[in-house]
């Protein structure tokens, strides 16, 4: 499979062609060197993000973490001090709460590693991209129809199209 590179100078040109390429059921991605989440929404859909789940799986487990280290050691080497219980709320708490932090940022930020894929991104970036133009990158074109996707690309305001070996 082949993919092409389209190099635009606008993001509406840019926002067009993507649903065309979508419309027509090829794979596309967007290069920019500024952020366009709610140009592109409408266009592309609006993105799943699995990573709150990690993070809120993340601080579940700080959570009981916390709680198991505190109330083991307190099980592990009781302390009785002056009739007081052993079993007290506050401390488990108290690191229950610090642990859940911990664990919850470790999480996102394994989630945002494994989900980013900045090196397969980056093996696609010309220098043009991350400074005056954005980047519409099209997967999955088939052997012999690089130069319609080159056509349509170019119709919709492609200054420059590439085409990218996978």
């Amino acid at each position: 499979m082949q993919s092409a590179l389209g190099l635009f100078d606008h993001v509406d040109e840019l926002a067009n062609a993507a649903e065309r390429m979508k419309s027509a059921g090829y794979h596309v991605t967007v290069f920019s060197p500024v952020p366009l989440g709610h140009e592109l929404e409408p266009v592309l859909g609006k993105q799943n993000n699995p990573i709150k789940y990690i993070t809120f799986l993340g601080g579940v487990s700080g959570f009981c973490f916390g709680m198991v280290l505190t109330l083991g050691s307190i099980a592990m080497y009781p302390l009785v001090r002056g009739g007081r219980m052993l079993w007290a709320f506050p401390p488990p708490l108290l690191i229950s709460y610090e642990t859940t932090i911990l664990l919850g940022v470790l999480f996102t930020l394994a989630g945002f590693v494994l989900f980013a894929g900045l090196p397969s991104a980056k093996e696609h970036l010309t220098p043009e991209i991350s400074v005056d133009s954005f980047g519409l990158l099209v997967q999955g074109i088939r052997k012999g129809s690089f130069q319609e996707i080159e056509k349509i690309l170019v119709e919709h305001g492609a200054k420059e199209v590439k085409q990218v070996e996978e």
